[in-house]
């Protein structure tokens, strides 16, 4: 429920709403081993991080839900990363660029296209 209302705040850009929702998101994962779920939370506030303009912390939840699905050999985590994708390849942030090209690597590596 905390990751439906994190897509949901953040498709509507209520920044305050979305940091609580990320926590409460992040709350719920922590005990979960289900990597390709983590995998679509982290991407979610990963994209929520980016959209309100904290670069650095898009970055890391973005790598850490690539982590995840790269983990769990995962389409639908990485296909969820592809907004998170479109973002960054706005960005100018040397970290963003790095992870971009990590995704694109991964995505290859599982041999999926974005989405």
């Amino acid at each position: 429920m905390a990751a439906f209302q994190l897509s949901t705040y953040v498709r509507l850009g209520d920044d305050h709403r979305v940091i609580e929702a990320g926590q409460a998101a992040l709350s719920a994962v922590a005990q979960d081993t289900d990597h390709k779920k983590v995998a679509v939370v982290y991407a979610d506030i990963a994209q929520a991080q980016l959209q309100i303009g904290d670069i650095t912390e898009g970055v890391t939840y973005a790598r850490r839900a690539l982590e995840s699905a790269r983990r769990s050999e995962s389409t639908w985590g990485l296909q969820h990363l592809a907004t998170v994708e479109k973002t960054l390849a706005g960005q100018k942030d040397q970290a963003a660029r790095e992870l971009l090209g990590d995704i694109t690597s991964i995505r290859r590596a599982l041999g999926t296209s974005p989405a």
